[in-house]
C-alpha cells in the first residue's frame, strides 16, 4: 500500500522536531545521517509501507543528543521498552525486520489492528482466549504476558474474549464457544489458515512447548467438522469435515462438490439449480453431487477463498480441480460428461 499524498519521510532538524515527530505516533521511523544511498534505501521502505511514519535527520548535534552515530535507524514507539535501534547494515529487508520485530506491542487485545497483523498480513498468532469476567483471568493474563518477550519474533501474542465486538466474528470464524474456554490456540496464516490447540493445562512450560512444536512442524492442524449425517436426505450428498476424505476420495468414484456458506445469497440461488442436477443424475451410481457448509466443516487440502467454491474430484484426480462452465443444470451436466472419468448417462425421463 502506498501513502496517499505528500513526501513519504520527513525532513528533521531539530530534537523538538524529532520529539514531536514520534510523540504524535505509536510508531515512528528515524534515519539519522546524511549518506544518499541509506537515505534511498530508507525512502523506499517509507514509500510502501503506510501505517509507520518516516523522518531523516541529518544534523550530528540531534543523532547525538539520542546517542546514535551517523548512518542509524531508531525505531521510537509508545508501548513496550519504548525504542528499538537497527543495527547492522541499512538494507530494506532490515528496516523491513526491525518494524515486523518491534512495530507492535509484545501483547496485544483483538482489535481491527491485530486483526489486520494476523489476518492481513499473515502474521501468525497467539490467541490466549479467555472469559474476561472469569476468576483466573488476571492469573491467566499476567502468565501469557510473562512470556511474551521470551515468543518475541517468533510469534505475535494476543489475549481476548469471545463476546464483545470484534472478537465475536473471531470467536465465530475459529468456532471456538463459551464452553471451551479458557483456550490458548495457534492461528498461522502465512498460507492458508491453519489452527492449532493447546490440549493440555495452560502453563508457562506447556506454551513454550506448544509454541516449539508449531515452529518444528510437529502438530496437526485442528479442522471443524460437523457431525456425520445418521442418514442422507435429498439427491444432494451432505459432506462434513469427518466424512469428506470417505466419500470424496473414493477411487471408484467421480466428484462434484459445492462449498457453500448459509448465508451465501449466491450459495442460495444456486440450490434449485444444485438439487435439480443431483436429481437428474443420481441414476449415474459412480458419480456422486455433493456439498459442503465451509463455515462449520474445514478440510486440510481445500483451500475456500470464496462462496461457493466448486470443486471437482474426477476418479483418477483426488487433487481435484475448478469448476469452470455454467453454473446451470445443463452447463454442469455439459462439464461433468466431458471431465468425468466414469461414463455419465443423461436424466431418465419418468415413465
Amino acid at each position: 500500500m502506498r501513502k496517499k499524498s505528500g513526501p513519504v519521510t520527513k525532513v528533521l532538524t531539530t530534537v523538538e522536531e524529532v520529539e514531536a515527530f514520534h510523540g504524535a505516533s505509536e510508531v515512528a521511523l528515524v534515519y539519522f545521517g546524511e549518506d544518499q544511498s541509506q537515505v534511498d534505501t530508507f525512502t523506499k521502505v517509507a514509500r510502501d509501507n503506510d501505517e509507520v511514519v518516516f523522518a531523516t535527520v541529518a544534523s550530528a548535534d540531534v543523532a547525538t543528543h539520542y546517542k546514535v552515530s551517523a548512518g542509524k535507524v531508531v525505531l521510537f514507539k509508545k508501548f513496550d521498552e519504548g525504542r528499538n535501534d537497527l543495527t547492522g547494515d541499512i538494507t530494506e529487508e532490515s528496516i523491513k525486520a526491525l518494524i515486523t520485530t518491534h512495530g507492535a506491542p509484545l501483547v496485544m487485545k483483538f482489535d481491527e489492528k491485530s486483526a489486520q497483523l494476523v489476518f492481513g498480513k499473515s502474521t501468525p498468532g497467539l490467541f490466549l482466549y479467555r472469559d474476561p469476567n472469569s476468576e483466573n483471568s488476571a492469573d491467566l493474563d499476567k502468565l501469557v504476558t510473562s512470556l511474551a518477550d521470551r515468543l518475541k519474533g517468533r510469534i505475535q501474542v494476543i489475549i481476548t474474549g469471545i463476546s464483545a465486538g470484534l472478537e465475536t466474528r473471531l470467536a465465530e470464524y475459529i468456532g471456538i464457544t463459551a464452553a471451551d474456554l479458557p483456550s490458548v490456540r495457534i492461528h498461522d496464516t502465512r498460507t492458508d489458515l491453519k489452527k492449532y490447540t493447546l490440549q493440555s493445562d495452560i502453563t508457562e512450560a506447556s506454551i513454550l512447548d506448544f509454541v516449539d512444536q508449531w515452529e518444528n512442524g510437529k502438530l496437526k492442524p485442528v479442522l471443524k467438522s460437523e457431525e456425520i449425517p445418521t442418514s442422507q436426505e435429498g439427491d444432494v450428498v451432505v459432506l462434513v469435515g469427518k466424512n469428506f476424505n470417505d466419500i470424496v476420495l473414493d477411487p471408484t468414484k467421480d466428484v462434484l462438490v459445492e462449498f457453500y456458506a448459509p448465508w451465501c445469497g449466491h450459495c442460495k440461488k444456486l440450490a434449485p439449480i444444485y438439487d435439480e442436477l443431483a436429481a437428474n443424475l443420481k441414476h449415474n451410481t459412480n458419480l456422486v453431487i455433493a456439498k459442503m457448509d465451509s463455515t462449520a466443516n474445514e478440510v486440510e487440502t481445500v483451500s475456500v477463498q470464496g462462496f461457493p467454491t466448486i470443486k471437482f474430484y474426477p476418479a483418477n484426480n483426488k487433487a481435484g480441480v475448478d469448476f469452470n462452465g455454467d453454473r446451470t443444470v445443463e452447463g454442469f451436466t455439459k462439464f461433468l460428461k466431458e471431465n468425468s472419468i466414469n461414463t455419465v448417462e443423461d436424466k431418465k425421463e419418468d415413465l
